[in-house]
């Protein structure tokens, strides 16, 4: 099991949000994110594939829960949220005033945290997403750093999940949690 958190810093609450993830075998921080967009119908996210390793660009979350998401302009996601492209575009924002929408390339980015166990302190992950490799306990954050300020990840709190194909997520995330807290009391 592992953690992903994904803090918009953007001044809607929730900022923070966290999922779980559970996985047999060998896993990497790109594996969980997309299983976790795929998983979640409220989240979404605009990755572009280098040859140096993977970006994230953008990343979304249906906040009101209204079943409606866009941004404009609109990247092309696919049906389980995920667009891929070479395109970023600083300026992308959300329809919906409500929904949560940061994307950066040249004006801010999302800044990548990693740490081994919930009682850990983050850190800049050395390794990019696709190359991290998960082990039992992890956690990693994400959080938008705008003008290239970055900070680790807020506190989260489990990301409401609305499908009931998904509802193992919203329990693992809320089970992590708990045990987060749990451990980290005297």
């Amino acid at each position: 099991r592992a953690a992903l958190v994904i803090d918009w810093a953007d001044g809607l609450g929730p900022e923070s949000l966290l999922w779980g993830y559970q996985w047999n075998g060998q896993a990497t921080g790109l594996d969980m994110l997309l299983a976790v967009v795929r998983a979640d119908s409220r989240l979404f996210a605009h990755l572009g594939q280098y040859g140096w390793g993977t970006a994230v660009f953008g990343l979304g979350y249906d906040r009101n829960g209204n079943g409606v998401f866009s941004v404009n302009p609109a990247p092309d996601f696919d049906a389980q949220g995920v667009a891929w492209s070479l395109s970023p575009n600083d300026a992308r924002a959300a329809v919906d005033p409500e929904d949560h929408w940061r994307e950066g390339w040249n004006t801010g980015f999302w800044a990548y945290y990693v740490k081994a166990s919930a009682d850990d302190p983050w850190t800049s992950s050395m390794v990019g997403v696709a190359d991290r490799a998960l082990i039992a306990g992890a956690w990693d954050g994400w959080r938008f750093a705008p003008g290239f300020a970055s900070v680790p990840p807020g506190v989260p709190v489990p990301a409401p999940v609305p499908e009931a194909s998904t509802g193992a997520l919203l329990l693992l995330g809320g089970g992590l949690l708990a045990w987060a807290r749990r451990r980290s009391s005297p």
